[in-house]
């Protein structure tokens, strides 16, 4: 019962907001309009899913701002272990201070959590 709901909380938790329109790649080493790394010097986490520290690197944007991809696999954990998602953090263009987590499920991308307190500095 305990498994069951976890699951549903964290399906909640995950599911609260997505990405937006016009979402695609873009290569660090072109970008000019945002560092091209951004390092968190401590883990994060936001409710069962843990960022590791490290580089992240730019990897997509969309309207509201930029992604950056984790250096390894977000953990999620669970009472069965820790889940790998693909992930990072997300920077809004209106104010680069504000962070966010995101991690890639099965329904999509999904944004959570509030890093901004996360000890982490933007990188050329």
């Amino acid at each position: 019962m305990k498994r069951l709901l976890s699951g549903l909380a964290a399906i909640l938790l995950l599911t609260a907001c997505g990405g937006n329109q016009h979402f695609h790649a873009t290569d660090a080493a072109q970008t000019t309009s945002t560092p091209p790394y951004l390092e968190l010097r401590s883990p994060a986490s936001a409710s069962t899913l843990h960022f590791p520290p490290g580089i992240y690197v730019l990897d997509a944007v969309d309207d509201k701002g930029y992604y950056y991809r984790a250096p390894r696999k977000i953990t999620q954990r669970s009472f069965s272990g820790g889940l790998p998602h693909d992930g990072g953090i997300f920077v809004a263009k209106q104010d680069q201070a504000r962070l966010r987590g995101y991690v890639i499920l099965p329904s999509g991308l999904t944004h959570v959590g509030n890093l901004s307190r996360t000890d982490h500095e933007f990188r050329y």
